[in-house]
């Protein structure tokens, strides 16, 4: 079979795609822009476009194509495969699909997935369970790929709420890590959130299990009158996990992962001994090298944090590990529609850095407002706070002739990343 993925790049895509071709089929994808997951795709075989959409980048033959939810209905791809008379399915659609063909176990939540997907996956491969995964993230564990291929009846996968994704999943089990005011493009408020929370564990099935988490305020309300086995998390009842990754936060992901991969016969030790070779993932509290040997003496993070909760967190559990040292945070806010609509909760997110330098709100395409919050009026916020040391740059670049000590965490989940890799490269993913 030939499948071509519109937004191949993608890191939900990308681990699809390589799922398909580790299955034998021809897998060919498109995107607006080249990037690092797009070269290592390339070099696994697959054949990629890089550039503006075109149907003459669909590849004759094509039995089916993927699409990612950021592509709009006008994208010309998509309207070819459609004239074509092609089978076109969205991203979560053809893992939806994927996941009734195995035993799912899906992780979903509004921070902390990719984390505790990971987790949960190194817990099973521990005990020989052998599960395929597709995560949204990149593991060292796994190559640096963000797919394992097992052979196994398990299936391991990242439960997007975005766009209500997850409404398309079949799992067995269900993790939901917690609920918070996200995604607000897709549900409005936090009302609209914890309903559609409600209404992905009302699909489980009664021979399900969900594994919920005891001390977030919205459990109670996500899982009235759900027909599956409930069952819950708490890391205050339970010991210290072996992590060598910082944050008390990472403790209530172990003790989420250990909780569901328990259910299908994990034991406790075999938990614990992959908890304890667990080196982190990319962009999460990531560990970067910098390329200018002047910058040698500080300690550099990449994090794909964009949410007040998550920047609250991180910064939190980088003060508790390096509590002698200056913590700076370089941010980028991710879209003007969320830092307006949490504008407050981001004035008072960065309370345990001494020093933050934002730059330019990044806009997504299709998904943003033209108005809105500016990082400019957030440094204001900030300052008038009683925040002393705020700036604000064009860029990444702007930042480093004013680094020479510390700890500083780059953050964002727009294209600040790809602006850092031209300066550092991963100490974790080689």
């Amino acid at each position: 079979m030939k499948i071509h993925f519109i937004g191949i790049g993608g890191i939900g895509t990308s681990a699809l795609a390589r799922w398909f071709k580790a299955k034998g089929h021809e897998v060919s994808g498109s995107d607006l822009s080249g990037s690092a997951l797009i070269d290592s795709l390339i070099k696994e075989g697959m054949e990629v476009k890089v550039g503006p959409a075109s149907g003459l980048n669909i590849p004759e033959g094509t039995d089916r194509v993927i699409y990612t939810v950021a592509v709009g209905d006008g994208n010309a791809e998509l309207q070819s495969a459609k004239e074509r008379g092609l089978r076109i399915q969205s991203y979560a659609q053809a893992l939806g699909e994927l996941s009734r063909d195995y035993f799912t176990l899906a992780v979903t939540g509004s921070h902390g997935k990719s984390t505790v997907t990971s987790l949960l996956a190194l817990m099973l491969i521990e005990a020989g369970l052998d599960p395929t995964v597709v995560v949204g993230t990149k593991l060292e564990e796994f190559g640096g790929s963000n797919f394992r291929k097992g052979e196994s009846e398990y299936l391991v996968i990242e439960a997007d709420d975005f766009n209500r994704s997850f409404y398309e999943y079949t799992p067995q089990i269900a993790v939901v890590t917690n609920v918070d005011d996200e995604h607000l493009d897709t549900y409005g408020d936090i009302e609209g959130v914890i309903e559609g929370f409600h209404y992905f564990l009302k699909q489980l099935s009664l021979q399900s299990k969900a594994v919920l988490n005891q001390a977030d305020p919205y459990t109670s309300r996500i899982s009235e009158g759900i027909e599956a086995e409930v069952h819950y998390f708490n890391q205050k009842d339970s010991a210290k996990w072996p992590l060598e990754i910082p944050g008390e936060f990472n403790q209530l992901n172990a003790e989420a992962a250990w909780s569901a991969a328990k259910l299908v016969g994990v034991t406790r030790a075999q938990a614990e001994a992959a908890v304890g070779r667990y080196k982190g993932a990319w962009r999460r509290l990531e560990p970067l090298e910098p390329k200018d040997s002047a910058l040698q003496d500080i300690k550099f993070f990449s994090d794909y944090g964009h949410h007040p909760t998550e920047i609250k967190a991180t910064l939190r559990a980088l003060k508790d590990k390096y509590p002698e040292e200056e913590i700076l945070i370089v941010f980028q806010p991710h879209q003007a529609r969320r830092l307006t609509k949490l504008f407050d909760k981001f004035a008072g997110a960065f309370s345990d850095a001494d020093e933050v330098i934002l730059l330019p709100v990044y806009k997504v395409a299709g998904r943003d407002d033209d108005d809105g919050k500016t990082s400019g009026e957030l440094k204001d916020a900030l300052i008038a706070a009683g925040k002393e040391k705020v700036g604000l740059v064009g860029n990444v670049a702007e930042t480093l002739d004013r680094l020479d000590k510390g700890v500083v965490v780059f953050m964002g989940a727009g294209d600040i990343d790809g602006q850092v890799r031209e300066f550092f490269g991963s100490k974790l993913i080689k």
